[in-house]
C-alpha cells in the first residue's frame, strides 16, 4: 500500500540516534534542519558528528548532545523518535522491537522491514520542504528524483513563500470567504513568480488593496 507522507513538527522533540558513524551522521544532518533535541549514543563517535555539533551552535532551534559510551535500552525512555544506525544488526533489531512495543517511531538503517518510518530524500528551500520516498526500495531513485526537482525550482521560491506567509493573516482577516481567499493567494503567488526580482511586503500589500477593490 505504500507509506503516507505525514509532515510532523519535530522542533524541540526528543530524538535518540544510536550509532556514531557516517550513516548516523547523515541522518542527524537531515534531522537538525527541523529543530529537534537530538542525543547520539555510541561507544565511538566519529569526527563528522563532532563537526556537526560545532556548526549547530549557529542555529539555536536544534540541539545535539553526543554521548560517547555504550548504549543501554533505558536511553530510549521518553523518546519521541529513534534512529538505530549501528553496525550491529542484532542490536538494531532489539531497538526496533523495543520501539514498536513502546509505540515510538523508529528508523533502522538498511532494514526497511524493521522501520516504522523512512527518511525521505529531501529538497528544502526555506519553508518549502519536498520529501521523496520509494518505500525504502530504491534510495538511488529517490536521490535522482530529488536532484531533478531541485533543478527545476526557482531559487527564490523559499523567499516568496515566506513573504506570502507574512501577509497571510491580513488576507484571512479581509476576505472571510474561503473561495475568495484562495483566489487572492493564487493571484499574489503568480505575481511574485512573474516578477524578476524579490517582491517587498509593501508591494504585496499594495497589490492586495488593488485586488480587494476588484
Amino acid at each position: 500500500m505504500g507509506y503516507f507522507p505525514f509532515f510532523m513538527d519535530i522542533e524541540g522533540k526528543k530524538g535518540i540516534v544510536v550509532g556514531g558513524g557516517k550513516v548516523a551522521a547523515r541522518k542527524v544532518e537531515k534531522l537538525l534542519l527541523f529543530g529537534p533535541a537530538l542525543t547520539v549514543v555510541a561507544p565511538v563517535i566519529e569526527e563528522c558528528m563532532w563537526i556537526q555539533r560545532e556548526l549547530l551552535q549557529k542555529d539555536a532551534a536544534a540541539s545535539l548532545l553526543l554521548e560517547e559510551r555504550a548504549f543501554v535500552m533505558e536511553d530510549l525512555s521518553g523518546a519521541d523518535f529513534v534512529v538505530a544506525a549501528t553496525d550491529d544488526t542484532v542490536l538494531n533489531g532489539q531497538i526496533a522491537e523495543y520501539c514498536r512495543t513502546e509505540r515510538i517511531p523508529v528508523n533502522v538503517v538498511d532494514d526497511r522491514e524493521k522501520c516504522t518510518f523512512f527518511f525521505p530524500a529531501l529538497v528544502k528551500n526555506g519553508p518549502l520542504t519536498v520529501g521523496i520516498s520509494t518505500d525504502g526500495k530504491s534510495p538511488a531513485a529517490a536521490a535522482w528524483v530529488r536532484q531533478e526537482i531541485s533543478g527545476i525550482l526557482p531559487e527564490r521560491i523559499g523567499d516568496i513563500i515566506d513573504l506570502l506567509g507574512q501577509i497571510r493573516p491580513v488576507v484571512m482577516q479581509r476576505e472571510p470567504d474561503e473561495t475568495g481567499r484562495k483566489k487572492l493567494f493564487e493571484k499574489m503567488f503568480c505575481y511574485c513568480m512573474e516578477k524578476g526580482k524579490t517582491v517587498s511586503t509593501d508591494e504585496l500589500m499594495d497589490l492586495l488593496h488593488k485586488l480587494a477593490r476588484q
